[in-house]
C-alpha cells in the first residue's frame, strides 16, 4: 500500500472510534473556571453572603441576657449586642442580606439591659429596706 492510497478517515487506533465530522475537542478550562453541567443536573447556585455583624450581635445579646446577673458584664454585653445588631440591620438592608439574627440580637440585647436594670433596682430596693430596720 502506498501513501497515496492510504485513507486518513480510518482510525489509527482500532480501540478508539473516529471523531465525527466537524467535531472539535473542548478547549481546556483554566483552574477555577465554571464547568458546564451535564443535562439533568441543576447548575450550582452562588451562596448568599452572610451577615457576620448580625451573628456577633446575636451572640453578644444572648450571652448578655444569660449573664445579666453578673454586675456590669451582662449590661455591657447587652449594649454591645444592641450596637452590633443595629449596624448589622442597616448593612443587611443595604446589601440585601438576611437580618434575622441581627433582629434577634437586638431583642436579646434590649432584654439583657432591661433585665440588668430591673435586677439592679431590685437589689437597691432590698438593700434600702434592710438598712431601715
Amino acid at each position: 500500500m502506498t501513501t497515496e492510497q492510504y485513507d486518513s478517515s480510518y482510525p489509527q487506533n482500532p480501540q478508539q472510534p473516529p471523531a465525527p465530522q466537524g467535531y472539535q475537542a473542548p478547549a481546556p478550562q483554566p483552574y477555577g473556571a465554571p464547568v458546564a453541567q451535564p443535562y439533568g443536573y441543576p447548575a450550582p447556585q452562588a451562596q448568599a453572603q452572610g451577615n457576620g455583624l448580625g451573628i456577633a450581635g446575636f451572640v453578644c445579646g444572648l450571652v448578655g441576657l444569660i449573664l445579666c446577673w453578673v454586675p456590669w458584664f451582662g449590661m455591657l454585653l447587652g449594649v454591645v449586642g444592641i450596637v452590633l445588631s443595629g449596624i448589622a440591620i442597616s448593612q443587611g438592608k443595604k446589601r440585601g442580606t438576611s437580618t434575622g439574627l441581627a433582629i434577634a440580637g437586638l431583642v436579646c440585647g434590649i432584654l439583657a439591659v432591661l433585665a440588668f436594670v430591673l435586677l439592679l433596682a431590685f437589689v437597691f430596693s432590698v438593700a434600702s429596706s434592710i438598712n431601715t430596720y
